[in-house]
């Protein structure tokens, strides 16, 4: 039996449900060079930022319970979905990993998170057929344009490592926190319309 297009959308967003707590660890690990880098402007972004994240870690623990109410049955649409999600995300993981100790090692650490804003620009090409949807193709220019940025800036002889990995971060926070906020929410409506229905 196929499913509807209802039941498919809320497959991939159950199965991206989890997603929207990793991007926040993402929004704080690139928001903080937003202060060092430029002082208390940055710091005022990193506090506007962090009020973003904590919208969305606590719209994603709603979601959690919500989920449970809607009931967790697997479906074969899901197991494809974690699966291959799985192993993108195993693969990414493990690239970021192996380059950013080779980039410690060839002590070029400038370019680490340009490399990593990158990976989640790559990423996110990748994971839209994945989950059927082209929401991923508009938010993955978002950290590639910063990545490309900063890394230009990084091969400037004066370039200082927290103004690269600021303006790196610009790209990677704007696309987790469009796309943590798209994942709680879209998780809810539909979780909402098919317990309706």
């Amino acid at each position: 039996m196929e499913n509807s297009a209802l039941d498919w959308d809320f497959e991939a967003a159950r199965a991206s449900a989890p997603h929207a707590l990793i991007m926040v660890g993402f929004i704080v690990a690139f928001s903080i060079w937003f202060g060092f880098a430029w002082g208390m402007a940055g710091w005022i972004l990193f506090a506007v930022v962090m009020i973003g994240a904590v919208y969305i870690l606590v719209g994603s623990l709603k979601n959690r319970e919500l989920s449970k109410s809607v009931g967790n049955d697997r479906t074969s649409d899901v197991v494809r979905i974690e699966r291959s999600i799985g192993f993108l995300v195993g693969v990414t993981y493990a690239t970021i990993l192996i380059v950013v100790i080779l980039m410690l090692v060839l002590e070029v650490a400038m370019f680490i998170v340009p490399f990593i804003t990158l990976v989640m620009g790559i990423h996110f090409l990748l994971q839209a057929p994945i989950m059927n949807r082209r929401f991923d193709y508009y938010i993955a220019p978002l950290p590639l344009i910063s990545s490309c940025i900063a890394a230009y800036i990084a091969f400037q002889p004066d370039a200082s490592l927290y103004t690269v990995y600021a303006i790196a971060g610009l790209g990677g926070v704007a696309a987790a926190l469009i796309y943590g906020y798209y994942v709680i929410d879209t998780y809810r409506k539909l979780a909402k319309s098919r317990k309706a229905a």
